[in-house]
């Protein structure tokens, strides 16, 4: 007898304690027994909860291993595959999911759809015009389908985001908080609160990711979940991680070219109770953008550099790293760290000492004129963003419905442009407002006092002053052709100069 399998496809695992797989096993053996098939019971293929409308059955599920059991002879040419439909196939774009029919039939395997009874086959396919274009509006169909719920799909959770304010979007929370009873927003766990606010002190304190991780574990603190002790990367992740002062940032799945990619969308400020200080969060993320000072082996030794990660070499930009040329002597110096690896760079030392004492005599003067935040400007940014994503919102609700009255292929790449367009202007917005965090008044003077306190200091705490400096700065530039310290500051595109001094030469 000719043998004939079954294929079963569900979009998700979930469908099979439902109807779907009884009706789809019920239509198999009623089609096998009335043709007078073999339904082989034992080589099945069954693909439960793999997609077809981004073709992962066809790539690396159960019926790509079809077609290799029919090229391996496992399943004799002239079998008989019974599919409940073609969508269960492919819902790909109707031209790839052509092909999967081809790769099938060329293979000398007879595809049955069991809803309608059809037959395709080489013979059929090229000889019956009709059954060929019945195959492609079938295949446009389904793929039309699929596309209109995922764009539905989308403005549903967009609505959810919208109300997430007042009513949480799902019960995933940060480990340090719990969803209330009634659903209604989180609740604090104050023992895991207290972990985190410790990493976020310490780090302040100067003491890097590794440290920490020792820290804790030396000291027995129970980790969030089911690891068995604290690494480095999971701290990093927590001072990474906006939801410490309240704020969600919610991920949209996308494909592309098969894969899943997780896309953040716009924060939403407040939805989770903060447990760490706006203050001490932009801090730590002023301090984190620039290179930490001390690394590895020398991670617990105290900064030598009131420089650490922020002195950069005029030449190429890279960082100079404090070296000693004589020890008995105590000559130190600044070195570019391209010249000094012979990757490039002219090489040149800078006398530290002179660099240091023009911080510690006159970096006060720094702060005497601050420059301004350019918060108009980000101001004016923002509202400009704003407008824009609304217009492009709206725009995208009229699409969605126009396509749900005409689905077509033209609406739904308009509606996909949209969304990435979207997307653009929200991370745009994103950083805007990262911008206008960082350039807050009140923040600014309070880390201008902070190393003022650690400049004036009667001693020299260079630990202090180097994260200080790094929370004010994002780069000092130590320009030895004309002996001026050129400071970026965080908040404004103004630079500030100090003078330092030097002798050509050294």
């Amino acid at each position: 007898m000719t043998k004939a399998y079954s294929y079963l496809r569900f979009s998700t695992p979930e469908q099979m304690r439902g109807d779907s797989f009884r009706r789809q096993t019920a239509m198999a053996n009623e089609y096998a027994a009335r043709r007078g098939l073999e339904l082989d019971d034992e080589l099945t293929f069954h693909d439960l909860g793999v997609s077809a409308y981004r073709g992962k059955n066809a790539e690396a599920g159960r019926l790509a291993d079809f077609l290799e059991a029919v090229k391996a002879g496992l399943v004799p040419r002239g079998s008989y595959l019974l599919v409940e439909g073609l969508d269960r196939i492919s819902r790909l774009k109707p031209r790839r999911a052509l092909k999967v029919l081809e790769n099938i039939v060329d293979e000398g395997i007879t595809l049955v759809t069991l809803n309608d009874g059809r037959e395709y086959d080489t013979d059929s396919l090229d000889e019956d015009p009709l059954n060929l274009l019945l195959a492609v509006l079938t295949f446009i169909r389904a793929n039309e389908e699929s596309a209109t719920k995922a764009a539905r799909l989308r403005a549903s959770w967009d609505a959810k985001r919208a109300a997430s304010e007042t009513k949480p979007l799902t019960a995933l929370a940060p480990a340090w908080l719990r969803l209330k009873e009634d659903r209604t927003g989180f609740d604090i766990i104050s023992d895991r609160a207290d972990v985190v606010r410790r990493i976020f002190d310490m780090t302040l304190n100067g003491v890097g990711q590794h440290s920490i991780e020792k820290i804790l574990n030396a000291e027995g603190v129970p980790v969030f979940g089911r690891g068995s002790q604290w690494h480095r990367s999971y701290i990093l992740k927590i001072l990474d991680n906006p939801a410490v002062v309240g704020t969600f940032t919610p991920h949209a799945v996308e494909y592309e070219d098969g894969k899943k990619v997780r896309r953040p969308l716009e924060p939403v400020k407040g939805y989770f109770p903060s447990v760490v200080s706006e203050d001490v969060f932009q801090r730590v993320l002023a301090v984190r953008k620039s290179v930490e000072p001390l690394r590895g082996r020398h991670a617990k030794a105290e900064i030598s550099n009131i420089l650490g990660g922020l002195a950069k070499c005029p030449n190429c930009g890279a960082t100079m790293t404090r070296v000693s040329k004589n020890k008995a002597k105590g000559w130190v110096y600044l070195v570019c760290t391209k010249a000094k690896s012979k990757a490039g760079c002219q090489y040149k030392a800078v006398r530290y000492d002179a660099v240091e004492q023009a911080v510690l005599e006159r970096g006060t003067d720094l702060f005497l004129d601050l420059p301004s935040s350019g918060a108009s400007d980000l101001d004016n940014q923002l509202q400009s963003i704003e407008e824009h994503i609304s217009d492009l919102s709206e725009r995208g609700k009229n699409l969605l419905d126009e396509l749900a009255m005409n689905p077509s292929p033209s609406i739904r790449d308009r509606v996909r442009t949209l969304d990435q367009e979207i997307e653009v202007a929200r991370t745009e917005r994103t950083a805007i407002k990262e911008m206008m965090a960082q350039s807050s008044g009140p923040l600014i003077a309070q880390r201008v006092e902070r190393a003022k306190e650690a400049l004036t200091a009667t001693s020299v705490d260079r630990t202090t002053i180097n994260r200080t400096l790094r929370e004010l700065f994002s780069e000092v530039v130590v320009d030895y052709k004309t002996g001026f310290l050129e400071l970026q500051w965080h908040h404004s595109n103004e630079p500030a100069s100090l003078f330092y001094e030097w002798v050509d030469g050294d």
